[in-house]
């Protein structure tokens, strides 16, 4: 089946937009060489900027989760499980290496949901979130980035566990404010998150 892309005068379109109030709070895992847990780049993600020949104009986008769980499938586990039963073996140094940020809302933000059947209502591909095509997915973060309604982003369930996610235009990151950085070692709860994804964590591999 071939991936549809947003038609044209899509910016113009119904969109369902979710208001999430000031003082939710949510996670995010980045690397402890960064120091600042809101800095961002235009590396290739899942929602990012696909306009890879006009710099200038691209946008950036900051992920977020709502559970530790989910944040550490989507910056550390992925897809590294597929096909493999048993432990999965971890470095420990890409747990040493990282660190965990509680990210609160400063001031309400609106973003595209894409859960539930929001996708379809606004007649969004349902591989936009649930499979890992990410050119597909770019495409449309594009188009909700262009739309007149001028989204904050996109909040969306994780296609590893339908956790939560948010992805954050850099356009509404002074939104957002970093209230308590941690470790990622000593992330509350980090030992029951490893435990139920059956990882352990190894000097080498």
């Amino acid at each position: 089946m071939a991936a549809i892309k947003p038609p044209p005068g899509f910016e113009n379109s119904f969109l369902d937009i979710e208001t999430i109030p000031a003082g939710r709070r949510f996670g995010r895992i980045y690397a402890s060489a960064f120091p600042d847990p809101l800095g961002h780049g235009k590396t290739p993600s899942r929602f990012s900027d696909p306009r890879r020949r006009d710099p200038g104009r691209r946008f950036a986008v900051v992920y977020l989760g709502d559970t530790l769980k989910v944040c550490f499938l989507e910056a550390v586990l992925r897809d590294r499980r597929d096909g493999l039963v048993g432990d999965l073996p971890i470095e420990e140094k890409e747990i040493y290496t990282r660190r965990y940020a509680e990210i609160e809302t400063i001031a309400s933000l609106r973003v595209i949901d894409l859960r539930a059947d929001h996708a379809i209502r606004m007649g969004v591909p349902t591989d936009v979130t649930k499979s890992s095509r990410q050119t597909l997915a770019r495409a449309w973060s594009l188009a909700f980035h262009q739309h007149r309604s001028m989204p904050d982003g996109i909040i969306y369930p994780s296609r590893l566990n339908g956790h939560t996610n948010l992805a954050i235009f850099d356009r509404a990151i002074p939104k957002l404010s970093a209230v308590r950085v941690v470790p990622l070692i000593g992330a509350p709860g980090l030992a029951t998150v490893i435990n139920d994804l059956r990882v352990s964590l190894v000097d080498n591999i």
